[in-house]
Order: C-alpha cells, then sequence, then structure tokens
C-alpha cells in the first residue's frame, strides 16, 4: 500500500493513532494497520500463530512479523499502536487469552492493557455479517460455529480439534469416509467405489496396509481433510455410502448451528453466513448443509459473507478502540480500492 501512503510520521493521539488487527489462522497470519479515521494504510503476513501447533515463542514471533509488515507497507517506522485486536487460532480459554496477550506485549506490539485476544472466530464473524447479530458457521478443515445477539452475548459451539469434534468438516468427512472403508473391508456394509478411492487415497494396494500406512506417517488434519473432494465427487456420481457420508456431515454442522442459536436470545431468526471450502464447496454437499439448517432452525435466513476476515478484524480492532473511548464508535473500516 505504499503507493497510497507515502513515508511520513503520525502523532500517537486523535485520528492518527495506531490500531491493529490481526487475523491469526492456522496456515499464516495476517494483519492490518489502521488510523482512527478508520482508513486501513497497511498489511502484513508471516505464518501461522496457531500457538498450539507452532509454540508460543514462534506463533509471537510470527505476531510480530505480521505486525512490521503491516507497518512497512504503510511506508512508517513501528511503534506500539494504541489498541490490537488479536484473533487467534486455538484460543479458547482464559488462560489461552492471557498467554497470548502476554506473549504479543513481549513483543511490543501495544502497551500492556492494549492488546485484546479473542478466537479467529470474531473475525469471521465480524466480517461475514458487517459487525451484527448473528452466527458464523465454519467449515473448512476444521469445523465451528460462533454467534453473537443483539444484546452482545457470544456463544461458541464445537471448534474442539479433529481428535475430540470437527463433525462435518473436510477431516470429519474424510474420517467418516475412512470408517467406513473399513466398515466395507469386514462386510458390515456393501463395498461401492469410496474403497479403493480411499486406498488410492492413502496409496495402499490392499486394505490390510492401511494400518501400518496410517501409523508409520505423521498425517496432519489437512492432509487428511484433502480427501472431502473426492467423497463429494463420488457422491454427486451417485455412490450412497458417498452420499451417507455428506448426509451425516451436514447434520452435524446444522447441529452446530442449531445449538449455538438456542444458547442465545434473537427476537427473531437469525442469519446465518457459511464461511470455509468444505461447507461453501456447492453441491453435493453445501445444498445437504443448507437444508439441515433450515430444518433445524425454521426461519433462519442463511447469506452470503458480506466481508472477509481480515475485514473483521479491522472491526473489531476499532471497536476496541472506541471501547477505551480511543476514537467515535461510528468509526468503520476503509479499505483502499483497488
Amino acid at each position: 500500500m505504499k503507493d497510497i501512503m507515502p513515508e511520513t510520521s503520525f502523532s500517537s493521539t486523535g485520528e492518527n493513532a495506531f490500531f491493529l488487527g490481526i487475523d491469526g489462522g492456522g496456515t499464516r497470519t495476517r494483519a492490518v494497520l489502521l488510523l482512527g479515521t478508520g482508513n486501513v494504510i497497511g498489511l502484513g503476513e508471516a505464518d501461522s500463530s496457531n500457538f498450539n501447533n507452532m509454540g508460543e515463542d514462534v506463533a509471537a514471533e510470527n505476531l510480530r512479523l505480521a505486525t512490521r509488515a503491516a507497518f512497512a507497507d504503510a511506508g512508517v517506522a513501528f511503534s506500539p499502536v494504541q489498541a490490537a485486536f488479536l484473533g487467534l487460532a486455538a484460543v479458547r480459554s482464559g488462560a489461552d487469552m492471557a498467554r497470548m496477550t502476554a506473549a504479543a506485549e513481549s513483543r511490543g506490539i501495544a502497551p500492556v492493557g492494549g492488546i485484546q485476544v479473542k478466537n479467529d472466530l470474531h473475525n469471521a464473524l465480524a466480517g461475514g455479517l458487517d459487525g451484527e447479530a448473528g452466527l458464523a458457521l465454519i467449515s473448512g478443515t476444521g469445523s465451528s460455529c460462533l454467534g453473537r445477539d443483539p444484546k452482545g452475548n457470544y456463544f461458541n459451539c464445537g471448534g474442539w480439534a479433529w481428535f475430540m469434534d470437527d463433525g462435518g468438516s473436510g477431516f470429519g468427512l474424510s474420517h467418516d469416509a475412512l470408517m467406513t472403508a473399513v466398515r466395507m473391508v469386514d462386510g458390515r456394509e456393501k463395498p461401492t467405489p469410496l474403497l479403493p478411492a480411499v486406498l488410492e487415497f492413502y496409496q495402499v494396494p490392499h486394505p490390510d496396509f492401511l494400518l501400518e500406512r496410517l501409523y508409520n506417517r505423521k498425517w496432519t488434519p489437512a492432509e487428511i481433510a484433502s480427501f472431502a473432494p473426492t467423497i463429494m465427487k463420488l457422491a454427486a456420481d451417485g455412490d450412497p455410502a458417498a452420499m451417507g457420508v455428506l448426509r451425516r456431515g451436514a447434520m452435524a454442522l446444522a447441529e452446530l448451528v442449531s445449538t449455538t442459536a438456542a444458547n442465545l436470545e434473537f427476537p427473531e431468526p437469525p442469519r446465518v453466513v457459511l464461511l470455509g471450502g468444505c461447507v461453501r464447496s456447492g453441491a453435493p454437499y453445501q445444498p445437504l448443509v443448507e437444508s439441515g439448517i433450515r430444518n433445524s432452525c425454521p426461519g433462519v435466513r442463511l447469506c452470503e459473507p458480506l466481508h472477509d476476515t481480515i475485514y473483521g478484524a479491522a472491526l473489531n480492532a476499532l471497536r476496541l478502540a472506541s471501547s477505551k473511548n480511543l476514537i467515535p464508535c461510528t468509526v468503520r473500516p476503509r479499505f483502499p480500492k483497488k
């Protein structure tokens, strides 16, 4: 963004104060630098800041690198921002928030008391619905649902990671397909093209080699989830077992939505935005998910995301700044026109 923001310096108060939003996912960390006017002046990127996967020190360093990159993009010298909102993957408990807040403070991103850490779902919800109340259902490698009602109450359902949850996600579908395939081997289910597709994906000539293949290589959830498109294609081609996997996944996602909605107070059925490559994959899976949601939550309004997660991070940063009376509550993010 240097073409729109020449190198200069700013005061640390008023409209020219710096504010920072971060969207820290499992794959990459993106930072957005804003002024108190809402103008976005810099964007930066670094590797993942998921502390469960990367370790706390590496995650904190990637937060610093993304922040520095945003300042460099703006063409201004780095200085601690007045307020920073960090939406980070894997953050769930108060202890998680406290440790990552301290880690960010140790990297000089913002002064003590100037950082707020939440799960990255908060960026997805804020961006998807432009800051309004409603629900965000995410199904990519994993799955989760976050809702906020008009009173400002939040509820998060799912997101317990692959070894405890993630039903209906790319990983969840792929795991279900694997279990279905071994049932076919035993004769507990009738074999379909799903079985040879599983063997081909795991590169084994016979089902007897599946255990060895799975145990002798460290498979990441994302690698296993990459089988999901094959399941969808098989279902589209008429494979009944693959279609069963998709139906069960759709039911799991609908349950996330209905449980989230039931734990919040909406005067009328809420809007639900669908996010993530798995749930936005089109036919045959997406229609099953949408139908399941409508059946479990009559009247809900399924809608397209209005903005992406980096917009949500910017909006959450401005909300944090307004809660500290640093800027008016009416300030909205303004990204440069491309």
